[in-house]
């Protein structure tokens, strides 16, 4: 059990564990052939670090499942910022010998600007990396439980440098911070480079799932990001400052760019299921507690929606 004492907009008391595989949800049972087998897979936003076991968007998704068929299972699987380097090392490592039945991958904020693995998708893997003195201490203390929860300060410590960090946003104290078009065009023209690998590693990750015999689900990212009006303050969000160490940047522009990310996900949709999950979540402050991250109320929303979509997936195919 953690107490929270500096998210008013999430419980005092959060309840958090993991099962012996390390991800969140039950145990695996002895039977999973019988079984319509999930695993989540994604970053912070799957994970809901800060959200009760049972207010994760997977727990209450699995649940919601369970009312239809008793014999789905389903396991959160999500690392606090992980990218697609961690799923497909997390696939590697773990999923393909598990084998589920369908794989649902909430993608994007995490692969902005990246063309490597970092620390967070690192430590998926189970082997010692001896790349650096660093890089050693770190996967040495991923093999042990002490070291497992050291490692969680040093992850919010990461997060915060990237602009990543669990904080509560109020909307009331941001600033505006109008941006000139040269600005905007070229935070979104640096983005190509980007963007093509990341089309690469969704496909490298869609062929292991299929070889595997495992359905892989894609999700595109939500967000408070983009140039709109917060239902909830009537705050028009466009223009207000996004604070992020690398660039000069506000709502709008940061939700073009993530857009850019999300528009990867949709060009799939013509070759496997793809959730538009950004494009049906509200964008209103009540579902989060800062510009990405699911409140309990946002968690159940996006719940909701998921199992509008999957129902007609996965019980459909139960009946064939």
């Amino acid at each position: 059990m953690l107490s929270n004492k500096w998210i008013k907009k999430l419980d005092s008391e959060i309840y958090y564990s993991r099962n012996s595989m390390g991800f969140r949800g039950p145990e695996l049972p002895d039977s999973i052939s019988k079984l319509i087998s999930i695993v989540t897979i994604g970053g912070s936003t799957t994970e809901c670090k800060f959200l009760s076991d049972s207010c994760t968007w997977s727990s209450i998704l699995h649940q919601s499942l369970k009312r239809e068929n008793n014999s789905i299972w389903l396991n959160n699987a999500g690392i606090d910022g992980h990218s697609t380097f961690g799923h497909l090392l997390l696939l590697d490592e773990y999923i393909l010998k598990l084998k589920p039945n369908y794989a649902l991958f909430l993608t994007g904020i995490n692969d902005e600007e990246i063309d490597k693995p970092d620390e967070f998708d690192l430590m998926a893997e189970k082997k010692i990396s001896t790349g650096s003195i660093k890089a050693f201490i770190k996967s040495l203390l991923n093999h042990t439980e002490l070291g497992r929860t050291a490692f969680n300060f040093y992850q919010v410590q990461i997060a915060y440098k990237k602009g990543l960090i669990h904080r509560e946003i109020n909307l009331h104290e941001l600033i505006d911070s109008p941006l000139p078009d040269s600005i905007v065009n070229k935070r979104l023209g640096m983005q190509e480079k980007y963007i093509s690998a990341y089309k690469e590693r969704i496909n490298s990750i869609i062929l292991k799932c299929r070889n595997a015999g495992i359905q892989p689900i894609l999700i595109t990212q939500p967000s408070l990001l983009g140039d709109y009006t917060d239902s909830t303050t009537k705050i028009p969000m466009g223009n207000k400052w996004v604070k992020n160490e690398d660039h000069i940047d506000n709502c709008m522009l940061e939700g073009k760019v993530l857009e850019l990310y999300n528009n990867v996900l949709r060009s799939f949709s013509g070759n496997v299921k793809v959730i538009d999950l950004a494009e049906k979540m509200p964008k209103n402050s009540l579902y989060y507690y800062d510009f990405i991250h699911f409140t309990n109320e946002g968690a159940k929303k996006v719940a909701e929606i998921l199992f509008t979509d999957l129902y007609s997936i996965i019980f459909t195919k139960a009946t064939q």
